[in-house]
């Protein structure tokens, strides 16, 4: 029934919008189980071919007439209202209609139950991304980790169409008959079709509420919920005025706060105090200096129960990554946070997106419900350690990698070395093909060596050539910002390279440290290892001056460093000569294999 179902899905949208074609299905599967069409009623096109449905906006409200309760009947009429019944009377639309409508039927006659239809719809709406539901598999993971909590209650915010809490509710709902539903969105619309979803998957306690998470709450609302769910709903990452009325910023003291903390704020303000929250958000919520202070409070009170970090690209269109916080006011261990990191447990599924494998889930229910460390995906840390990498919740800073060594060292990079991030872009006046100096950019990092042929030229005179910005010979170069970290060690360019700011410059003091030995370690697994630790971003990575500094690094008798560093530096200059000479060769060589011959010599 789901590849019938699929196909009918996929001519609808060749004729019209992919939200139409679901309103239409909604409508048509609700029909087919609860309405008229379940009696068999109002079906025939007078002179058609027996069992053609007479699919328009008047039969439709025909079979909806006898539907129980007003908020139900509310919801399937504004959606009826949705529904482009005028595009439908073209004679291109009728038959897919009527195809939706024998797809449907048969699946009733089959013993398929409506909720497991509707799943289909919804499975196929989440496919297209048209509101971005939470993904099945994210569902699922959720329901594992939460699923033997001891509650009354699931209350669902920015629910769009209730999917995720209802995958919980069905597996809390066998230990609780009374289970109640609260579902919250801001859409009307939206708030429409997840009551009729509640009705179809028999939600009898179940409320959808029209509300803004980003106004102001009430006194009345505060601490009303002991399970919440939140998926921060994709796009809405902006900065907001921080408005000090607001009671869930009574400690926040700066000027502007990212939307999706106040999204998380939400949830903590309406936990009751054995509450627990699920919240699903982007990187940056982990990591921003901007909100240390409101992730130093979570620590502090002994809420954050763990951090998941999710694959990538699980949501249509989406190409970033996803967090799970598990928040807990009543944990039982107030100084330990668990640290889950499954984000390459991911396979294709099916369409352009990826989900969570089996294995995956295992491992995060393992790891989050024995609290068991796992080399390489789990980490359980004390609030101490959190302490020393300013509040960060990004799993990566923690877990140790299988491929990981220890070393015990409380050497930082700014012991050793001066840290300078490059100077910005230069303005187009700037840059000239006859200019005396070199403006170096990431593209001008090439397999670990720095190249002038690409890098841009500016005059001596320009903004961007000042002394700090000035290349020397044994510096280490690094990508601050891209998708990818790149490194180089400057050989001897001159006097007149400058490098930009995506491009950050470690010069290293050789009474202190051999920068040859450095580079090694920056660039090996370990030391990108420690790296990625530190970057902050999603798809385009941000490397702070800050962030090196505070950098470890492996602490070696010195004398012993300058022995190995010197004997490295030889090896590679020894190795480039080669390697210019083998071009060189090579050129000279082609050149002389196609002289003579017409046109190419």
């Amino acid at each position: 029934m789901r590849s019938a179902m699929a196909e009918v899905w996929r001519e609808l949208q060749k004729k019209m919008p992919a939200e139409q074609a679901f309103f239409l299905s909604l409508l048509l599967a609700f029909c087919q189980y609860y309405g008229e069409a379940a009696r068999g009623g109002s079906r025939r096109i007078e002179g058609g071919d027996p069992g053609e449905w007479n699919v328009s906006r008047e039969w439709v409200e025909g079979a909806l007439r006898d539907v129980q309760g007003y908020d139900l009947r509310v919801a399937l009429f504004r959606l009826c209202d949705a529904v482009d019944w005028a595009g439908l009377e073209e004679a291109q639309l009728r038959r897919p209609a009527r195809d939706l409508m024998r797809v449907l039927e048969r699946a009733r006659r089959d013993g398929r139950r409506a909720e497991e239809v509707f799943d289909d719809i919804f499975g196929l709406q989440e496919g297209d991304g048209l509101w971005l539901s939470t993904p099945a598999c994210v569902r699922e993971l959720i329901a594992d980790l939460l699923g033997t909590k001891r509650t009354g209650a699931v209350a669902d915010f920015c629910c769009g169409g209730a999917s995720l809490g209802l995958a919980l509710w069905k597996r809390l709902k066998t230990r609780n008959r009374e289970m109640r539903f609260h579902g919250e969105e801001e859409n009307r619309l939206i708030c429409d079709i997840a009551r009729i979803n509640l009705y179809v998957h028999g939600v009898g306690a179940g409320e959808i509420a029209q509300r803004d998470v980003l106004e102001i709450p009430g006194p009345s609302e505060r601490g009303g919920y002991d399970l919440i769910l939140l998926d921060v709903p994709k796009g809405r990452n902006a900065t907001e005025l921080c408005d000090h009325r607001d009671p869930r910023l009574l400690w926040f003291d700066r000027k502007n706060i990212y939307a999706d903390w106040l999204f998380i704020l939400d949830a903590l303000y309406r936990l009751g105090p054995s509450g627990t929250a699920a919240v699903l958000v982007t990187p940056g919520a982990l990591i921003r200096s901007n909100e240390e202070l409101l992730r130093k409070q979570v620590i502090e009170n002994g809420w954050l129960e763990a951090v998941i970090t999710l694959p990538f690209h699980l949501y249509p269109k989406h190409y970033t990554g996803t967090e799970l916080l598990i928040l807990n006011k009543a944990k039982r261990q107030k100084d330990r946070t668990i640290f889950i990191d499954i984000s390459r447990e991911y396979e294709q599924d099916g369409t352009n997106c990826c989900r969570i494998t089996e294995r995956g889930r295992r491992l995060a229910c393992r790891s989050f419900l024995r609290g068991e460390e796992i080399r390489g995906v789990s980490a359980v840390c004390s609030a101490e350690e959190l302490r020393k990498n300013r509040y960060s919740f990004k799993p990566l800073q923690y877990i140790r990698q299988e491929e990981e060594w220890e070393f015990d060292s409380d050497l930082v990079l700014k012991d050793v070395a001066q840290v300078v991030r490059g100077a910005q872009v230069a303005r187009r006046s700037d840059v000239a093909e006859d200019g005396d100096a070199y403006f170096l950019n990431i593209r001008d990092i090439r397999g670990q060596r720095i190249s002038l042929e690409s890098a841009d030229r500016v005059g001596i005179d320009s903004p961007v050539c000042k002394e700090k910005y000035r290349v020397r010979q044994d510096d280490i170069l690094i990508t601050s910002k891209g998708t990818a970290l790149k490194l180089a060690l400057a050989e001897d360019l001159g006097d007149n390279v400058y490098i930009s700011g995506n491009l950050t410059m470690i010069r290293v003091d050789p009474e202190k440290y051999d920068p040859y030995i450095l580079f090694e370690y920056l660039n090996s697994g370990q030391g990108r290892i420690a790296l990625e630790r530190i970057q902050s971003g999603t798809t385009i990575r941000i490397l702070s001056s800050a962030s090196l500094e505070r950098l470890k690094i492996p602490a070696y008798d010195l004398e012993r460093m300058k022995s190995v560093g010197a004997r490295l530096k030889e090896n590679q200059l020894a190795f480039y000569r080669e390697e210019e000479e083998r071009k060189r060769r090579f050129w000279e060589e082609r050149k002389r294999l196609l002289k003579g011959l017409e046109g190419l010599g």
